[in-house]
């Protein structure tokens, strides 16, 4: 199981991370979710999207990078792998059709979470910890979610989050205050955001929506898709 370049240095930055470390051989937390990176991702020029989900739910210490890396490899190519440690095929969830949806609109998807970990005895962060576990450190005072960025540079970033409790997990990890964020929350009505000015990533479009099994229950799925690739298409121009 060996990671690729990309992989390597993300490793770097999450092993820097001594709160994420200190927590993730806690007993009362999960691992941490690390991101994997495809190969065909590297050197790639199409251009990189990364769809940040709300948790790691059920991270064990099974689920490595290398783990993360397949698994969204399967899930793009719906491709079937089967080793002596890795037996998975296609996901059908709503979350896993919109990653794929996404990528059909000529992107290299890219999974991650916002929280990288979730306790053991509960299905979600607390909002004391989301803010801590999200909040910048370090001397040049970035997130964890900022250094992901900062590394690898996407051109989109997709927040699956809704405007409930990880709100607060996105205001901490961009220092943004959080009665501002959510003056820019999807709603029912606008199911997708434009938050590219509030963030200020550079030379980054960020879009604000909910969770895809939300956006099926409120039959908000297909507007959704089609407001991102508007929303996307139209940026791009402008760059």
């Amino acid at each position: 199981m060996i990671l690729n370049k990309i992989e390597i240095e993300l490793k770097n930055l999450y092993d820097s991370w001594n709160l994420g470390n200190t927590t993730e051989h806690s007993p009362n937390y999960s691992s941490m979710f690390r991101m994997g990176f495809p190969e065909e991702y590297i050197d790639s020029k199409k251009p990189l999207l990364m769809y940040v989900g709300q948790e790691c739910l059920r991270c064990g210490e099974e689920k490595t990078q290398v783990w993360v890396r397949e698994y969204q490899n399967v899930q793009r190519t719906k491709n079937r792998i089967t080793t002596d440690w890795f037996d998975f095929g296609t996901n059908n969830s709503p979350f896993w059709n919109f990653y794929r949806q996404l990528s059909a609109l000529g992107y290299n998807s890219l999974w991650n979470n916002l929280d990288k970990f979730h306790p053991l005895d509960a299905q979600r962060l607390s909002w004391e910890d989301g803010v801590k576990f999200n909040s910048p450190y370090g001397d040049d005072n970035l997130s964890i979610l900022q250094r992901e960025i900062k590394l690898l540079k996407p051109q989109v970033v997709i927040f699956s989050i809704g405007n409930g409790k990880y709100t607060s997990s996105l205001s901490a990890a961009f220092s943004v205050d959080e009665t501002e964020l959510k003056k820019f929350a999807p709603t029912v009505d606008e199911p997708v955001k434009d938050i590219s000015n509030l963030l200020k990533i550079p030379n980054t479009i960020v879009i604000w929506t909910y969770h895809p099994a939300y956006l099926q229950r409120s039959k908000n799925y297909n507007n959704a898709l089609l407001c991102i690739k508007e929303l996307t298409k139209i940026k791009s121009t402008e760059r």
